[in-house]
């Protein structure tokens, strides 16, 4: 399967499932807001949430080192107001 079609079998399954996904330009280059890249940084961002060594979330997520995890792992504002309302 080449990536071209990789993305197509993706957008095919957000339309399928409701999920909005606008293109966000008009340059022709058709890119979207949520792509299959987007998946990886849910992914890292969920497992934040869950207490696990962090070896074996690298190895779920296919990276070797903690800062590569970090960098995926999104930050929300719930995340931050749980550490400050903890002071």
């Amino acid at each position: 399967m080449t990536i071209k079609d990789y993305r197509a079998a993706f957008y095919t399954v957000l339309e399928a499932a409701g999920i909005d996904n606008p293109v966000l330009d008009d340059s022709g280059a058709g890119r979207h807001r949520l792509t299959p890249h987007s998946c990886r940084h849910t992914f890292a961002t969920m497992m934040k949430r869950i207490e696990a060594p962090d070896a074996d979330k690298l190895a779920l997520i296919g990276h070797t080192s903690n800062e590569m995890l970090r960098h995926y792992q999104d930050v929300s504002a719930d995340d931050l107001r749980k550490i400050t309302d903890a002071l």
